[in-house]
């Protein structure tokens, strides 16, 4: 069987069907966790969707509605997802802010984390927000995260532009710069 399988591989190739070079191990798909305050049912379903459709892009996306099982520890599952994944995305409401600054329930204790790594490294750009801006159309980011730039997902035209450039961010995938011209002969 090794020497018809040869054969007919050898067949194919020569057919062009298929190729000799072999294909690089694809890198692991970036691990995500989702910070959030359960605002409404709503923002909880609007937060699903999103770590939906960054599943279907292929980031790993670490989600407390998919990944914490009833009577599962809460801190545990909070410190576990901030420092096994390789960005956090912080979905910052009015009401996130508001109970981060304030230390308040989940969100405070995952702001005290954030807090945290950016003591330890202050560069560290593993915290991404992503922003939803109130009925005012202001722009609400946490206090630790101000300063930082962040990706506004509130719907509107720019939103599926805002949404590309958050998976090519996770993907790593770097802004392609165009050529540099020379200098122009005239002023």
């Amino acid at each position: 069987m090794g020497g018809q399988e040869c054969r007919s591989r050898s067949r194919s190739t020569r057919a062009g069907i298929t190729s000799t070079a072999t294909l690089a191990p694809q890198a692991r798909p970036p691990r995500v966790f989702v910070s959030y305050s359960w605002d409404s049912p709503e923002h909880r379903t609007w937060v699903a969707q999103l770590a939906t459709s960054l599943r279907r892009d292929g980031i790993d996306i670490v989600l407390d509605q998919w990944h914490l099982g009833l009577g599962e520890e809460l801190s545990s599952f909070m410190v576990r997802g901030v420092r096994e994944s390789d960005r956090v995305l912080v979905i910052a409401t009015e009401q996130y802010v508001r109970r981060g600054y304030e230390r308040q329930g989940g969100v405070g204790y995952e702001q005290m984390l954030v807090s945290s790594h950016i003591v330890r490294d202050i560069g560290t750009n593993k915290f991404i927000p992503v922003v939803r801006r109130s009925s005012a159309g202001e722009a609400f980011v946490p206090p630790d995260l101000q300063g930082r730039r962040y990706v506004d997902l509130t719907d509107g035209p720019d939103a599926q532009n805002a949404y590309r450039d958050l998976v090519r961010e996770l993907h790593n995938v770097p802004m392609q710069v165009p050529p540099l011209g020379p200098r122009p002969a005239s002023f």
